[in-house]
Order: structure tokens, then sequence, then C-alpha cells
């Protein structure tokens, strides 16, 4: 018979993870931006419009993950301390299974 424990993180840990998480979408943006800004530079000039508005778009993604994830970290300062949380069927729901994997380990799940 196994007596295995089922770990439950606190709030602040899912948020502090979460927050994580988000500063690396943010990252990867930052990359993404980076590799349209040199497309521009070899875009005939009747076409770079297009590739504008798209670093454009991207531009705004960063802005919006970056302020979620200063949202999220103001929480993690503002949540109380030793509220469990159960995440395991929210972890279950993510499909890109690196995402899952990192927040599993740092919510030691």
């Amino acid at each position: 018979m196994s007596t295995e424990t089922i770990t439950t993180p606190d709030l602040a840990a899912v948020l502090e993870a979460l927050s994580v998480e988000m500063s690396l979408a943010a990252e990867a943006c930052g990359h993404l931006d980076s590799a349209l800004g040199k497309i521009l530079e070899n875009t005939p000039p009747e076409s770079r419009l297009a590739v504008m508005q798209e670093l454009h778009t991207v531009d705004h993604l960063a802005q919006h993950i970056t302020a979620i994830t200063d949202f999220t970290s103001k929480l993690v300062q503002a949540a109380p301390d030793g509220v469990p949380l159960p995440v395991q069927e929210a972890l279950s729901t993510i499909t890109l299974g690196a995402v899952a994997e990192r927040l599993r380990g740092r919510l030691g799940l």
C-alpha cells in the first residue's frame, strides 16, 4: 500500500511560477521582435508596411505580457502566507509539455 503524499503549493508559489513563465514569454517576444527587425532590413520598400505592422503586433503582445507579469509579481507580494492552491487539475490542461514541466518543477509537483 502506497502512502504517497500529494503536494499542494501555496498561492504565492503558484503566482510566482506563473510570473516566471510570463517573463519567459516576454523574452520570447523580444527575440521575435529582433527577428522581425532583421527581416524588415531586407524587405523591399513596397512590402515594409506589412512587416512593420507585424512588428507593432509583437511589440503590443510583449507589452501585454509584461503588464500581466508585473501584475502577477505584485500579487505574489500581497498573497497571504500558507493559502494552499490545488493546481494539479489546472496543470493537466497545459498542452505545451515544457511549460507544464517547468511549472511542476517550480511548484515541487
